[in-house]
């Protein structure tokens, strides 16, 4: 029922991957090599997880970092754990 109501629940694998990768610390670059996508696609994916999370542009606000803090505080793992 948790992961259910998790805003994580509503990210595609791929979007899960990319946080994941933000989770340790990647840049778009980085993430981009490690998934071997362009770094248009990830701008992509980021922009669509920011969305689905709630993460508005706000002054601030870190986006990414809030992106983050979402995926640890539901438990979610970097890719390296």
């Amino acid at each position: 029922a948790r992961e259910e109501r998790s805003p994580l629940a509503h990210l595609t694998e791929r979007e899960r991957e990319v946080l994941g990768l933000m989770a340790e610390g990647k840049n778009n670059a980085g993430i981009a090599r490690a998934l071997f996508l362009t770094d248009r696609a990830i701008e992509k994916h980021i922009n669509s997880l920011f969305h689905k999370l709630g993460l508005s542009e706000e002054p601030d606000i870190h986006r990414r970092v809030m992106a983050v803090l979402t995926f640890l505080r539901e438990g979610g793992r970097p890719a390296s754990e």
